[in-house]
This record gives C-alpha cells, sequence and structure tokens, in this order.
C-alpha cells in the first residue's frame, strides 16, 4: 500500500523527481528478496533522494526514511496495544476490520497496476505482451508453488539481463 505513495512522492511529482522510474522498479524489485522489505526500500529511496549530498547525505537519508517509516507504526503499537483488545469486543469493530481488509485488498491490486503502468509506456505491443506474461508467470510461481520468493526474484534479474 505505500509503495503506490512512494513512487507518487519520488518520481511522478514534477518539482522532486528524486529517482527515475527505473530506479524505483529496480530498488523496489531487489529489496523484495529481504526481509522487511517496505523498511529496506524506504531506506533505499532515502539514500538515493540525498545522493547530491554526497555518500554521508545518502547514509543521513536512509537513517531519516527507515526511521519515518518504522517509528509511527511502533508509536502506534505501544500506546494503542491497551486499548486494541477491549476494542475489539466491540462488534462494530469487528465488522470494520472486515472492510478495512477488502480495501486493503483493492489498494494492493491498484499498487500493482501502477507500477505495471511504467514498463509498458512507449513500447511496442510484443513488450507489452512480453512484461504481461512475466506478471503473470511471477504470480502463478508465487502462489501455487512452493519456489522461496527471493530464488524468483533472482531468476527475473537474471532474465532481465539477458533480455
Amino acid at each position: 500500500m505505500l509503495t503506490p505513495l512512494l513512487y507518487t512522492e519520488f518520481v511522478q511529482y514534477a518539482p522532486k523527481h528524486y529517482l527515475s522510474s527505473e530506479e524505483f522498479l529496480s530498488g523496489y524489485a531487489l529489496v523484495q528478496a529481504l526481509p522487511g522489505p517496505v523498511f529496506s526500500f524506504s531506506s533505499f529511496i532515502g539514500a538515493l533522494s540525498m545522493r547530491e549530498f554526497g555518500t554521508g547525505g545518502e547514509i543521513f537519508g536512509a537513517i531519516m526514511s527507515a526511521a519515518g517509516i518504522f517509528l509511527p507504526g511502533t508509536f502506534l503499537i505501544f500506546f494503542m496495544i491497551r486499548v486494541w483488545d477491549s476494542l475489539k469486543s466491540f462488534r462494530a469493530i469487528r465488522a470494520s476490520l472486515e472492510g478495512i481488509l477488502a480495501a486493503n485488498a483493492g489498494l494492493v491490486a491498484a499498487a500493482a497496476i501502477l507500477l505495471f503502468q511504467p514498463l509498458i509506456e512507449n513500447q511496442p505491443l510484443e513488450n507489452i505482451l512480453l512484461y504481461s506474461l512475466f506478471t503473470v508467470v511471477t504470480f502463478v510461481l508465487i502462489a501455487f508453488t512452493k519456489i522461496p520468493s527471493w530464488a524468483i526474484i533472482a531468476a527475473g534479474l537474471l532474465l532481465g539481463f539477458v533480455l
């Protein structure tokens, strides 16, 4: 859910343009093989957005963006955990969680579409069909086999260099 917001803020908006679409998608693909990909990815984006300030700026950008992603959720957990058990006892709260789960699924689907669009802009039909085939095959491998995701990502990386 956070990835489309990061894409919009760091790639699409004209005043910023901290990263190119290729840099963003390459970094996103690489960090999917790591645990806690959003934290790793936010560090990657923070480092690249501060690259004009040298290595020190990149390190500072990586630390600040990781803190910006990690701390709000941590504070929410620490301060809401005591209240959460009592809130879950209300029927309306439990019912709203089902709606939140459905909205979350829709946002993930929208994120997939948003991140697929830069791949097909100004591309011939053959490339669009090839990218679509790779997307479907990757989904099938992840959803219906026991192949680890890091192996699928590594295979996609190798295919990207070959093609």
